[in-house]
């Protein structure tokens, strides 16, 4: 316990304990003893709250360097890397589009390194410090709570680095200097293992659900869905080279575990729920399963001034650093429930953005809809430039003829500080929720059968009707059902930060390398016609190498066990 005790300090920040009614409601104000934190339970429980606040996402990613909070979030979520975004305004995110990732310039890969050992090592000390802690400051019960929180965490941040980086050292226990340090990295399965048998051994631990003072903090179901998405990610191509039906059939397994607790459902809350429920942090949300919480004043993030789309002559300060694709675009099937390429659905290229999945509309701006008070216009008058739209495309402004709707809070109002009032956000970033279980358990449950069964059908039916999608066709195969099943997990957690990993677990390289479309409207005054001309923005380039990023050369530096 001394030895414990003694490599905590440089961790520890004592937070204000007094008038706390939220996890997130928390102010460093002094040091503390190391020895006073597991001997008081208000501390210990802030040090776990701690950790849940350093977790990063798509919102507070940081590409500029670790640790530097002025760059926040600035185009950095990496599904800007994928097909359905464009990040021209980052140079760094292009380095994923123009095949230039190397061990020193990945973007983002130093921070998920570092910031998740940071966590990695923290848990390992409160799995090392609680159990040892007196009776009469924690139960016998608190203890293995307070334990399980930590596994969950240390576990939530070995996949991170699985997933990322393919293999990464796998560390157990809270490190001391004289320790033999060159730890060498641990592959994939070893690392999915891990979290499976953590998961198995310790999430009936945790409560399922908690109170709202606990909102954010880990619980059976968070647990239950890591592992499930952990083996799904086992049993995908890029990990599963003789296409096991094993590990489909315990991903789908796994998955069900979820929706068999009986407590999370969809959220159809008003007439736009998809668009509503990333905004909801009431006890009605019963979607979200584990997310990263943010709070006004004192944590928030800056999304709307980052991503949002200003028209020109409107200036609310917005930089539009996040351009959504025709690529994306053209995913969302019709309101027959058919796919745009399917010659007998109502879709219209003269009129194109009628009649499509309600999705559509509550995740993308495009020419006409209305954003804050003003009706975007996307257009370019052949006659006469003066008459052109007002949010003409370039390399600055809906480059590829759209902007991003989905998660940013509607502000009408005049500009604000870059970093106050408008500009900032405190929604909350969703690492889990229940529509990706739905369709996690979809796309296991279609590879480990021959064709789909009616359990599959029902998963995907499921969200589908969420967005007042038709039932899939009755029929399909399993090719077919996976087609549609990937289609819809494109639309449904699009922005998420999924796709771009779900491309490289699949091994779609021809996604990787597709190019970049978007769309031009030139508006006819003779004729008083809009004409949707759909043009290639930016060819990609793709090796695949780079499925999983290279581990920081700083890292192998220091650990040469760490080369490939």
């Amino acid at each position: 316990m001394k030895k414990i005790l003694q490599t905590t300090g440089l961790l520890l920040i004592l937070i204000s304990i007094t008038g706390c009614g939220d996890m997130l409601d928390i102010k460093p104000t002094t040091f503390v003893n190391d020895e006073l934190i597991w001997k008081d339970k208000k501390l210990i429980d802030q040090f776990v709250a701690n950790i849940y606040g350093t977790l990063f996402c798509g919102f507070n990613r940081n590409t500029q360097g670790w640790g530097q909070d002025w760059s926040a979030a600035f185009g950095g979520n990496f599904d800007a890397g994928t097909d359905d975004f464009d990040g021209k305004f980052d140079a760094n995110v292009n380095q994923f589009n123009t095949g230039q990732i190397t061990a020193q310039n990945t973007p983002f890969i130093e921070d998920i390194w570092l910031s998740n050992y940071a966590i990695i090592r923290q848990s390992n000390l409160i799995i090392e410090a609680v159990p040892e802690t007196e009776d009469v400051v924690l139960t016998p019960d608190e203890k293995k709570y307070y334990e399980a929180e930590a596994r969950f965490l240390r576990a939530f941040c070995y996949f991170d680095l699985a997933k990322t980086f393919g293999r990464a050292p796998l560390i157990t226990r809270a490190q001391q200097l004289d320790d033999d340090l060159l730890t060498p990295a641990a592959g994939f399965e070893e690392l999915i293992r891990f979290i499976e048998e953590e998961c198995d051994t310790y999430a009936g631990h945790l409560s399922v659900t908690v109170p709202a003072d606990k909102k954010g903090r880990a619980t059976r179901g968070a647990f239950l869905a890591l592992k499930a998405r952990a083996l799904l990610y086992l049993a995908s191509p890029l990990n599963n080279e003789t296409n096991s039906r094993e590990r489909w059939e315990a991903a789908a397994w796994a998955a069900d575990e979820v929706r068999r607790l009986n407590v999370y459902s969809l959220y159809k809350q008003g007439e736009y729920a998809y668009g509503s429920l990333f905004f909801d942090k009431t006890a009605a949300n019963n979607e979200i399963i584990f997310e990263r919480r943010f709070l006004y004043p004192d944590i928030t993030h800056c999304i709307h001034l980052q991503w949002s789309l200003d028209p020109e002559g409107v200036d609310k300060g917005s930089w539009n650093g996040l351009y959504p694709t025709q690529n994306l675009a053209d995913a969302y099937e019709t309101t027959d429930g058919k796919l745009i390429t399917d010659p007998t659905s109502i879709y219209d290229p003269n009129n194109p953005y009628a009649n499509r999945d309600s999705c559509f509309y509550q995740t993308l701006l495009h020419h006409g809809s209305w954003w804050e008070g003003t009706q975007i216009l996307i257009h370019r008058h052949l006659q006469n430039p003066q008459w052109s739209g007002n949010t003409v495309p370039n390399e600055y402004r809906a480059r590829c003829g759209y902007g991003l709707r989905k998660m940013i809070e509607e502000y009408d109002g005049p500009a604000a500080d870059l970093y106050t009032g408008a500009f900032t956000q405190d929604n909350n970033w969703p690492y889990f929720r229940y529509a990706e279980v739905l369709l996690n358990y979809a796309e296991a449950r279609n590879e480990a059968l021959d064709s789909p069964d009616a359990s599959v059908y029902e998963a995907i039916n499921e969200v589908r009707e969420r967005a007042g999608q038709p039932g899939l066709p009755e029929g399909l195969s399993q090719a077919a059902m996976r087609e549609r099943i990937r289609n819809e997990r494109r639309i449904e957690l699009c922005l998420e930060e999924h796709r771009f990993f779900d491309l490289r677990r699949w091994k779609a390289a021809d996604k990787l390398r597709e190019t970049i479309r978007g769309m031009t409207i030139e508006y006819d005054g003779n004729t008083d016609t809009n004409h949707y001309i759909v043009v290639d923005i930016e060819e990609r380039v793709f090796n695949e190498a780079h499925y999983y990023l290279p581990i920081p050369y700083s890292e192998t530096q220091k650990n040469p066990n760490l080369l490939p």
